[in-house]
This record gives structure tokens, C-alpha cells and sequence, in this order.
């Protein structure tokens, strides 16, 4: 379920359904604070890419935008820019 936050998230960003759906069924998730967080590391944007239900320009697109999620509903939607803190060493 997408709170009013993530709907307005989505048309500022350009962030349609079927990304967040692509991307709930096949992204990795991971806990911070509390809250998922699913985006697409390495092995599953590869899962995605062998899949091959969406072209390899829409992959490349996907492997940089996560979604924000608190108890099954969906808080926010974005773009990475950086990487995550927990992907530094």
C-alpha cells in the first residue's frame, strides 16, 4: 500500500508502479532503523538482467532507484546517488 508521501514521491521522481513492482519482486532487502529498504545489489540486478523481463536500458535504470518500506506499506521511493553507509569499508 503506498502512503500519500510515496505517491507525490513517485511523480517527482518519475518512479512508475511497475519499477516499484520490478523492484519489490526481485531487489534485495535490508533493514535500517527500523524500516526495509529494497534496492538491487549486484546479485539480484544479475537475477533480473538473465530474467529478462525488462530490457537492459530499463535495468540500468531500476539498479539505481530503493524503496523505503514500514510494515509492508511503502514510505518513500528514490534515486541513489551515493551508496548506502552500510556499503562502506
Amino acid at each position: 500500500m503506498f502512503c500519500q508521501h510515496s505517491v507525490l514521491r513517485m511523480q517527482q521522481r518519475g518512479i512508475s508502479q511497475y519499477d516499484i513492482d520490478v523492484l519489490l519482486q526481485f531487489g534485495h532487502s535490508e533493514f535500517h532503523r527500523g524500516r526495509e529498504i529494497v534496492s538491487f545489489d549486484r546479485r539480484s540486478w544479475q537475477i533480473l538482467l538473465d530474467s529478462k523481463l525488462v530490457t537492459p536500458s530499463k535495468c540500468d535504470r531500476l539498479r539505481h532507484q530503493y524503496v523505503v518500506l514500514d510494515g509492508g506499506d511503502i514510505v518513500t521511493v528514490a534515486h541513489k546517488k551515493k551508496r548506502f553507509k552500510r556499503d562502506r569499508h
